[in-house]
């Protein structure tokens, strides 16, 4: 891929403010969170959150794994 396209896929996964602020709150905490931990943080629900870290995670901007537990 292209820098161009690379680049413009992380601009378009950054373009909502909520998508924003979880990655503002992935660096001050510098540390794999949980996505119950993230949507508690912004006061959002689950599904809210998990839609906007597929987008990232979509625009390599965060990674995601399953834990079961």
């Amino acid at each position: 891929m292209s820098e161009e396209k690379e680049l413009a896929r992380k601009l378009k996964a950054l373009a909502h403010p909520l998508r924003l602020t979880i990655v503002a709150l992935l660096a001050k905490e510098e540390k794999e969170m949980y996505l119950n931990e993230i949507a508690n943080s912004l006061a959002i629900n689950r599904a809210l959150a998990k839609i906007h870290l597929k987008k990232l995670e979509n625009g390599n901007i965060v990674k995601s794994r399953v834990v079961l537990v």
